[in-house]
């Protein structure tokens, strides 16, 4: 294992990877979630698979006009309400967004979608620590919500907590599924990064790239990873050792 950084010294790549992770928490992929079962040893939830569901999960995208005007007819419906809300972050009315969120962060039939949602919002603000218990929030609503997993993780990387930001992306890939888990990938492995795992980002990128060899930012983030693994030239004068003394 190669540890390029230590934690207190890993700043500027903890940044570096907020921004490159930052890029692929708002993406969507089309995706399935396996069953989980719980301690008790019975299934925690059930698997997201209608229309609505793969909307709020991020699979699916609806149109801000189409959405907007399922909205202005039918504000009081919690799902419709949501969707909309999606749709405005997806703009980038963050404002609006969180304006039709935070009624509903409380709802139980929508509580796990609205946090993820603002969890969302709130990171693309800067308010990493109001992302992380968004997220948190969202989880403790259903704990199969892969995307919260990963939001969670995001929030946690941007305070430097990384191992418990690692540990988040770890379980959201673990419940991400088999069709395209490649952006989480991403961000487990820019998080590796951050802590000083060169080896095992590179490892992990080069996973992801096998899985879609079309993903620009999977490139660009070897070549970014590769470049802080090379050793810093020397570029003073070189004195030749002792040969019975080892140097200092």
């Amino acid at each position: 294992m190669l540890s390029l950084f230590s934690p207190s010294s890993s700043l500027s790549v903890s940044k570096m990877a907020l921004l490159l992770a930052t890029c692929s928490v708002l993406s969507a992929c089309g995706t399935t979630t396996p069953p989980v079962i719980g301690p008790d040893g019975t299934p925690i939830k059930a698997a997201q698979t209608s229309t609505t569901d793969q909307v709020l999960y991020g699979e699916v995208h609806d149109s801000l006009s189409s959405i907007e005007g399922q909205y202005k007819s039918d504000s009081d419906d919690p799902v419709v309400a949501v969707r909309y809300a999606k749709a405005l972050r997806e703009s980038g009315d963050l404002k609006g967004a969180k304006s039709v969120l935070l009624p509903l962060a409380k709802n139980d039939k929508v509580g796990t979608f609205a946090n993820m949602e603002l969890s969302a919002v709130y990171l693309s603000e800067g308010k990493f620590d109001s992302s992380e218990d968004a997220a948190r929030r969202a989880i403790k609503f259903d704990n199969l919500n892969y995307r919260a997993w990963r939001n969670l993780g995001n929030a946690l990387d941007a305070q430097e907590k990384y191992k418990e930001g690692e540990s988040a992306f770890r379980r959201s890939l673990e419940l991400w599924g088999t069709e395209d888990k490649v952006p989480v990938m991403n961000n487990l492995a820019l998080n590796l990064a951050a802590q000083g795992y060169t080896d095992r980002a590179l490892t992990m990128l080069y996973d992801a790239q096998k899985i879609d060899p079309s993903r620009v930012e999977i490139e660009r983030n070897i070549r970014i990873i590769r470049t802080l693994n090379e050793p810093i030239a020397f570029n003073g004068e070189k004195k030749p050792f002792p040969k019975t003394k080892v140097p200092d």
